[in-house]
């Protein structure tokens, strides 16, 4: 992307940790992807930066279209998460790290792998609330 495109568009500019803020994955991981080419950067300087633009792209592309509505009112979230790591969900759940695991393994909690090993699942702040929602009506009967 060109600077005089980012310019015009006056697009947000993320740095490499804010997008590993905000996607759950860890800065070295976001490092790896720019240089593979799979994420769309640019160089200012010394520093990277990646577009709004990009980050919507990103996550379009590990969650699915089905999750692009709030992608695209991403202004309106401000800086939160949208997509949260096993150990964090365990953390909001006091649930164990296993169980989380489980309940992702066996689609009550939807979510998906980035890549295969441990503490590779990412849940969206969507499917959490759902899951949360759901066992809150089940505890009300």
């Amino acid at each position: 992307m060109r600077k005089k495109e980012i310019e015009s568009s006056q697009a947000k500019l993320h740095t490499i940790k804010e997008f590993s803020d905000l996607t759950g994955i860890s800065e070295s991981e976001i490092i790896r992807l720019v240089l593979l080419k799979k994420i769309k950067a640019l160089r200012i300087g010394k520093s990277v930066r990646i577009t709004e633009k990009e980050l919507e792209l990103f996550i379009d592309s590990l969650i699915g279209k089905n999750f692009s509505g709030a992608v695209n009112n991403f202004g309106s979230l401000g800086q939160e998460k949208i997509l949260y790591t096993a150990e964090q969900v365990a953390k909001i759940l006091n649930l164990s790290v296993d169980n989380v695991w489980l309940l992702l393994k066996t689609g009550k909690l939807k979510g998906f792998k980035i890549r295969e090993g441990r503490s590779s699942w990412r849940i969206p702040v969507k499917s959490l609330e759902e899951f949360i929602s759901y066992r809150m009506r089940i505890a009300t009967k």
